[in-house]
């Protein structure tokens, strides 16, 4: 099958073929590279710059500090207003001006006429600086008198948040038992194939900039660096050419891509940037650094009947992003599946002096996924009562879906039961409890733990460009071949075969004859990109409707040169015939050609000329006014799943092994089963780096630690396990297709299902309580508990 791409010229079968272009291999005549010096400490304030040596070595075009800098252009546009949420406003300059706010935080930039000279001249700038204490958690953040990381600020609180629902002191006064404890997800990042890049060329004699940028949003793009340039939108071209990955790592708008294009306008020339994966390790954004506190409430049968929650996000320095969504969505996505009517929740999200947050795959929906799941354990553990009947009793029922959540939005649709009784049916758990006491016997310690998640996908947080609409083009030429310009983009995941699949389908045509181009300002109408699972819950609804429009007209034409009644009309696999008639039809090409050929026919009476139809599509269920408990809600639709992991420990080591994992998912309609089975697959080998292996170091003094792939350790092939997914379908009822985002799932239960394995293998409840488990945690927690039971 061949599918046009998202870019014109190239097709799906050069990624097979090792022959895609990405933004390094653009490489336009007279290209100029740039390089970033970054500050190798947290907190400090620079007294001296010295760039004269850089500055003299041959091929060095350009020497900029922040001081210089700041007399052409000023600090990065944010990506929210910060006054509609109630958040402090950062100010993020795209070089640190007197002082910088951690490490790894751009300082100089260097311009020469290869990579090699603008790397060896940054190592020439002489930086001269006043080391002060830094803020390194978020517990000093919050105390009175700490140093104050963004200037201007009363204190380092970015954001607070807080939630009362029901009569939480009479469920506390009823209740059987209560529980309570401590949670934290780690610091980790992306870590794309392709880190982040751009090229940027500025045309004098028509003041026009063109972009080549590794990015997710390529009209988010251009309006911000039309903004932050004073130029029109219309002067700013950005071009997405292939993306080695993305998991939200490239949603603009970073320091290095504006200043790629100031110096182009500068210089007259091309610059390129691409970032080194040190840099990418170290600065491009971290995630999910946030602590959960809960004291809960329960019946005696594991009810939950009340629960409070205190939320702390460490979200780094302040950025464009800013961190402030993450955290917002761990917040809001509490208590999630289970139906808590009783509750008091508390949000803090704390700048310090680490590397800001940048969005990250699960974004922060996979932190509140495993703080739900230790709890719902506990709760377990407490009752006597087993975890799977605690989920059972406590999950929202599926006839009361669209179920409104205490924190504002509408779950959609989702049949939580139904996706965990699929995966004891999948998992077997009889079976495994008899292998389980066979390889006891035998030495060996194995268990089994469940995860429960809930992503509500394709975000629209409001007073942004990213506001939850896109859109799509769709033509039909006279020879019957279909152009499909979208404004959603593709990080690889194959999303235009999913559009292509949608458009042949509302059409009426074949597949191979449909050509799908994103990724071109230029090009493509405008849209939102690629972000939030929302290619085809939002893009494919767009191209939905475009095409319908189109069939409709084809129908019309169809009709009258079939002389039948455009009620009785059958389009399908390209040809167009008459319900119920025995004649063959006649082709849609042909019907095409009388649209295109014959305008003034007799057939075109009536008829406007043309098949091209631009359409837009707005989720109807998001609602930006404060309407509900003073809040917003910003997500359409709601994916959820449940998965069980078993796994084998070393009681000698603390090495945990993962055996087995099982994902039943419900993302609704599902248009390409082998897309979605892909995506999760990549995704919980994620969440499988996040429970395991994965997150970033610091030393005391602010220093990144976890600076290269020796240091951070993500999953390799070897460590991956093929995944079990089976799928319950309940349709969203706000989407035209019934389809719900899947690109965000099967990242977030990894980690309290791995959690729940290790503890039910050692004989332990409760014991591990912030991920990663690596192996001297659990040894330390295995022990502690005088070994396994």
């Amino acid at each position: 099958m061949h599918v046009g791409s998202a870019r014109p010229s190239t097709t799906n079968t050069e990624l097979a073929g090792s022959t895609g272009t990405y933004v390094d291999d653009v490489a336009p005549a007279g290209c100029l590279h740039a390089q970033i010096l970054r500050s190798p400490h947290a907190r400090a304030r620079i007294t001296a710059i010295d760039t004269a040596a850089a500055a003299a070595l041959p091929g060095v075009r350009l020497v900029l500090t922040g001081a210089q800098l700041a007399e052409e252009l000023g600090p990065l546009p944010l990506l929210v207003e910060p006054d509609a949420i109630g958040m402090a406003r950062g100010v993020v300059p795209v070089l640190a001006v007197d002082a910088v706010r951690y490490a790894g935080e751009p300082v100089v930039v260097v311009v020469a006429d290869d990579e090699a000279t603008a790397a060896g001249a940054v190592g020439l700038v002489v930086v001269e600086w006043d080391v002060l204490p830094a803020v390194l958690d978020r517990d000093a953040a919050l105390l009175p008198g700490s140093p104050i990381v963004e200037p201007g600020w009363p204190d380092n609180v970015l954001l607070r948040q807080h939630l009362d629902a029901g009569d939480l002191d009479a469920a506390v006064a009823a209740a059987a038992g209560r529980v309570d404890g401590e949670l934290s997800a780690a610091r980790i990042m992306a870590s794309p194939m392709e880190p982040a890049g751009i090229v940027a060329s500025w045309d004098q004699r028509s003041g026009r900039l063109t972009c080549w940028a590794s990015t997710q949003n390529p009209h988010v793009l251009r309006s911000y660096i039309g903004a932050a340039l004073g130029l029109s939108t219309h002067d700013v071209r950005v071009i997405a050419p292939r993306v080695g990955g993305a998991f939200g790592a490239k949603i603009p708008l970073r320091q290095e891509e504006l200043l790629a294009c100031h110096l182009s306008r500068r210089l007259r020339r091309p610059v390129k940037w691409i970032e080194q994966r040190r840099e990418h390790l170290v600065a491009c954004g971290h995630s999910r650094d946030i602590r959960c506190r809960y004291d809960v409430a329960h019946a005696a049968d594991g009810t939950i009947l009340g629960m409070r929650v205190d939320l702390v996000a460490d979200v780094g320095a302040a950025s464009a992003l800013s961190g402030f969504v993450m955290a917002m969505n761990t917040f809001m996505c509490m208590p999630g599946p289970y139906r808590v009517t009783n509750l008091s929740m508390d949000l803090t999200a704390v700048v310090t002096n680490r590397a800001p947050w940048q969005a990250y795959r699960g974004f922060g929906k996979e932190a509140a996924s495993f703080f739900l799941d230790r709890i719902v354990d506990h709760v377990a553990a407490a009752t006597g009562v087993d975890t799977v009947d605690v989920r059972l009793r406590n999950f929202v029922p599926a006839e009361e879906m669209p179920y409104p959540q205490p924190s504002g939005p509408v779950t959609d649709s989702g049949d939580f039961a139904a996706c965990l009784r699929l995966l004891l049916d999948v998992v077997d758990v009889p079976s495994f409890r008899q292998e389980q006491a066979a390889a006891r016997l035998a030495g060996r310690l194995l268990g089994l733990g469940f995860g429960q998640e809930l992503t509500p996908e394709g975000a629209s947080p409001p007073a942004s460009l990213f506001g939850g609409y896109d859109s799509a083009h769709v033509r039909m030429s006279a020879s019957g071949d279909v152009t499909v310009l979208t404004g959603v983009t593709s990080p690889g995941t194959g999303n235009e075969t999913g559009i292509a699949q949608i458009v042949a389908d509302s059409l009426g045509c074949e597949l191979h004859r449909i050509r799908v181009v994103q990724g071109d300002t230029d090009i493509s109408p405008h849209g939102s990109g690629n972000y939030s699972s929302r290619s085809l819950t939002v893009g494919g609804q767009a191209a939905h409707l475009a095409a319908s429009d189109v069939r409709a007209k084809l129908v019309q034409v169809g009709a009258s040169m079939l002389e039948a009644d455009p009620r009785d009309i059958v389009v399908s696999e390209g040809r167009v015939t008459v319900a119920g008639s025995a004649g063959p039809g006649i082709s849609l090409d042909a019907v095409a050609a009388e649209v295109h050929l014959n305008p003034h026919g007799v057939h075109m009476n009536d008829v406007e000329p043309g098949l091209e139809v631009v359409r837009y599509s707005k989720m109807e269920n998001v609602f930006h006014q404060p309407m509900t408990q003073g809040r917003f809600s910003m997500y359409p639709n709601w994916s959820n799943a449940s998965a069980a992991a078993v796994v084998e420990v070393d009681p000698e080591t603390g090495t945990v092994t993962v055996l087995r994992y099982a994902l039943v998912h419900d993302s609704g309609r599902i248009v390409n089963p082998m897309l979605a089975d892909a995506q999760l697959q990549g995704a919980v080998t994620q969440g499988i780096g996040a429970a395991l292996y994965e997150f970033v170091a610091y030393d005391d003094e602010g220093h990144a630690l976890s600076d290269s792939f020796m240091h951070y350790t993500i999953p390799s092939a070897k460590e991956a396990v093929r995944v079990e997914i089976a799928h319950v379908e309940t349709p969203s009822p706000y989407t035209h297709l019934g389809v719900k985002g899947v690109g965000e799932s099967g990242i977030s239960a990894p980690s309290g299902a791995i959690a729940g394995a290790i503890e039910d293998a050692l004989g332990l409840s409760g014991a591990l309580t912030a991920p990663p488990f690596t192996p001297s945690r659990v040894w330390s927690a295995l022990h502690a508990a005088g070994g396994p039971r």
